[in-house]
């Protein structure tokens, strides 16, 4: 889902040295030894540039493995060719080399997340992956087209890289439709902060566009993608995680939310036209499948895919409208592939706008994850366990003693709770202020927990207070693909907010 897989460990996958071809131009990863290696004709002054996410890739000479030439690692996949949509020219990926420097080693997959001490470079994941930097004259076109201020994710830039922005912003000037697509993948009983960041982002475009959203819960994921989970478990949690979602706020004559297993009639003519485009050594290379995986797996990027097509909602959208995806930048993987299916299939290519990670309590080398509780602070959370684990767990950036601190100052870069104020914290000028008092050594980090614990219980209880008048019968109203709210909505046509333009 756009939240992520969870998924053991990828295995080589074997290329025959035939499939290897030269590249047509060079990146970034130079391969080692290459008089050593058995395929020297190939890799001799090779240069590889990354272009999707992948497991243990490797050459094959029938006698063994280039393993200590090709420095094998799950990180990072690289291909041959340069960062585009799709999987390439030649289909083939092929894994990166460990470097030099382990303390700026990052790896980002739609499983796992790590960093270095500096945290996730973003500018490296933008020229790795091939997205584009959101830049400032974006932001003020939004502002122009909407006649709304930009959403403090977008102002604040933890909304930082795209694909496809201004052919959205184009349409929409046009008048032509487009609507909006997220999801979640129910793995636990509550959603974290971390959570609710594309879903707050997706309320706020629905409410400036006037649009449309879906929101895909993927239970039939979660079911294949964890051993211990079974199938009637997944559609509860998906059940459960939907009123969270709908806690926070979304029109409901505008918003359909669904479980795969229900909508799977209306998604599975769209997936298959997806499946017969994608190769199997695609998705191996793209998503890390093994041998040992389960087909299930392999099947299911294909639905996550169907979502960002128009086609599979003919109740309520208009063929051909255009999708945004508002996601994590782990989950690009995803949609790069779709973006390249779109091509072939000459339907529109889903434009793409990307988050970076709410890090973790205990530093930014990870992301905040619902697999390990110590890092995360939950929507379920008193306010009680809310200040205990921001007092007990969050990685300061300031000094030893308050002497110290007094004396240097706090790393903002490094400090958690400053970094999270970043995030929750509506107030610029607040931020501003603490910020600048933070790092010159005039405020302590006891009263930056003190003032994150503030914002963030607010939130929490605001959110478990709207959570309560989301009962079974609200939920199924959402998921109610029939409704004639929802095609009363459709959006044909657009009308700017009078005096607005993006000239």
């Amino acid at each position: 889902m756009v939240t992520g897989l969870e998924t053991p460990p990828a295995r080589p996958v074997t290329f025959s040295p035939q499939s290897v071809q030269p590249p047509a131009k060079v990146d970034i990863l130079s391969v080692r030894h290459p008089t050593r290696c058995p395929f020297p004709r190939f890799f001799s002054g090779v240069r590889l540039g990354p272009v999707a996410i992948g497991g243990f890739v490797g050459i094959s000479t029938g006698r063994r493995w280039c393993r200590r030439h090709l420095h094998m690692r799950q990180r990072i996949g690289v291909a041959v060719g340069t960062p585009k949509d799709g999987a390439g020219a030649s289909g083939e990926q092929f894994d990166g080399g460990i470097p030099e420097n382990q303390e700026d080693e990052q790896v980002v997959t739609p499983w796992k997340v790590e960093a270095g001490k500096g945290g996730v470079d973003y500018n490296k994941l933008i020229d790795q992956f091939g997205c584009q930097a959101i830049t400032p004259e974006q932001v003020d076109r939004i502002q122009r087209l909407t006649g709304r201020p930009p959403h403090r994710f977008l102002r604040r830039g933890l909304f930082f890289a795209h694909r496809d922005l201004d052919a959205i912003l184009d349409a929409y000037e046009k008048g032509e439709a487009f609507y909006v697509y997220t999801g979640r993948g129910p793995s636990s009983e509550s959603l974290h902060l971390g959570h609710m960041v594309p879903f707050l982002f997706t309320k706020w475009l629905q409410d400036a566009f006037d649009v449309q959203v879906v929101i895909e819960m993927t239970d039939d994921e979660k079911f294949l993608f964890k051993d211990q989970l079974g199938l009637e478990e997944a559609r509860r949690l998906g059940f459960e995680n939907a009123r969270d979602i709908i806690a926070v706020g979304f029109d409901p004559a505008k918003t359909f939310i669904f479980r795969d297993t229900d909508y799977i009639r209306e998604l599975y003519p769209v997936a298959l036209q997806i499946q017969k485009c994608v190769t199997l050594r695609q998705a191996q290379n793209t998503f890390g499948f093994t041998g040992s995986d389960n087909i299930g797996k392999v099947a299911f990027p294909a639905i996550q895919a169907s979502p960002s097509f128009a086609l599979a909602f003919p109740r309520f959208l208009p063929p051909g409208a255009r999708c945004l995806i508002p996601q994590a930048i782990d989950q690009d993987p995803y949609f790069r592939v779709t973006r390249g299916v779109a091509q072939k299939l000459s339907w529109p290519k889903p434009a793409l706008i990307h988050a970076k990670f709410l890090p973790a309590l205990q530093g930014n080398q990870t992301k905040m994850s619902a697999s390990d509780e110590s890092t995360a602070l939950y929507m379920t959370d008193t306010e009680k366990q809310l200040r205990n684990k921001i007092n007990k767990r969050a990685f300061s950036g300031g000094a030893a003693t308050a002497e110290e601190q007094r004396l240097r100052g706090a790393d903002l870069s490094a400090d958690v709770c400053y970094q999270y104020l970043k995030i929750w914290l509506e107030d610029d000028e607040e931020l501003a202020r603490i910020g600048e008092a933070y790092a010159a050594g005039d405020m302590l980090t006891g009263e930056v927990k003190k003032r994150l614990g503030d914002v963030v219980a607010a939130l929490v209880h605001e959110h478990q207070a709207a959570r309560t008048h989301v009962d079974d019968a609200v939920v199924e109203r959402f998921m109610d693909p029939s409704r004639v709210e929802l095609a009363n909505s459709d959006q044909m046509t657009t009308t700017l907010p009078t005096g607005k333009s993006s000239a």
